[in-house]
Formats: C-alpha cells, structure tokens, sequence
C-alpha cells in the first residue's frame, strides 16, 4: 500500500523528507528564455537548491495546488486570449521535461511515490505494454507502488 497522501505529501529534493502544503516551496530559474529546474523544497534555507542565483523564484507549494494552481503553471506557457488576444507576449518556453514532471508531480495522484520505483518498472518491463498516457494515470501510478515497495 502506497506510504505516502497522495497530492498532500512529497518529497523535498534536497533532503528526501516529507513536504505538505504548509511546510513546502516550489522553486525554479526563470531566466527570460523560460523557467527550469523546478524543485519541490522545504521552506527552509538549507533545502532551496538556487538560493543564490538571480533568476531564481519561488513560491509556496500550495499556490500550485488544484484548479489555481494547475493555472499557475498554464500561465507560464501562455498569458491567455483574455490579456494576449493575438499571442504576441508569450513568456519564455519552460524547460519542458522537468515542468511536465513537476505539474505531474502535483497533481496526478500517487505519481509522487510511483517515480521512485520507475526505474525497476523499466528494467522488469513493466510498462511494456503502456502508453505514454496510461503510464501515469492514478491507477497505473498505484499498482507500482503495490508492485515495487518491498522490493
């Protein structure tokens, strides 16, 4: 059974431990050619990997959570038809990889706990016969945890 509240539990990416709503950041570079390197931190000094860049933002983790939150990072691709009606300010592409696995990360249940045993689940096959949308819904997020915890 899965360890951890889905969508209300991560892991920090500098320590390993626990973060919740209430005690965690997301933070990342947004240089003007687009944001990357996002990390779900502790809001503490030690934890926040980009500390000392210029470009660096943050915000708290919850403002990145539900229907708002998954708007917070549409609007990092595109202001909207309603303040851009011809697309002419478009913010810098973020880095797609790692903003993909963070918008994952929160908000498709279990996906937290799950990409801890991806690994294992590519070297035994698992998702062989999976697509790249099956591979990530809950149930299939879900199903790894109960197959690779133990191991």
């Amino acid at each position: 059974m899965p360890k951890m509240k889905p969508i209300q539990e991560w892991i920090c990416d500098s320590c390993g431990q626990t973060v919740t709503p209430e005690n965690g950041y997301l933070e990342w570079l947004s240089p003007d050619s687009g944001p990357h390197s996002f990390n779900v931190v502790h809001n503490k000094q030690r934890c926040f990997q980009h500390d000392n860049h210029f470009d660096r933002s943050d915000n708290p983790l919850d403002v990145f959570l539900g229907a708002k939150g998954l708007q917070q990072f549409l609007a990092m691709l595109d202001l909207g038809r309603v303040l851009d009606p011809v697309g002419r300010h478009m913010p810098g592409t973020p880095e797609l990889r790692s903003f993909v696995d963070v918008i994952r990360r929160l908000h498709i249940p279990y996906y937290e706990e799950a990409r801890l045993y991806f690994e294992a689940a590519v070297s035994e096959g698992y998702f062989s016969d999976q697509n790249e949308v099956s591979i990530f819904v809950p149930e299939t997020c879900k199903a790894i945890i109960e197959r690779y915890e133990n191991t």
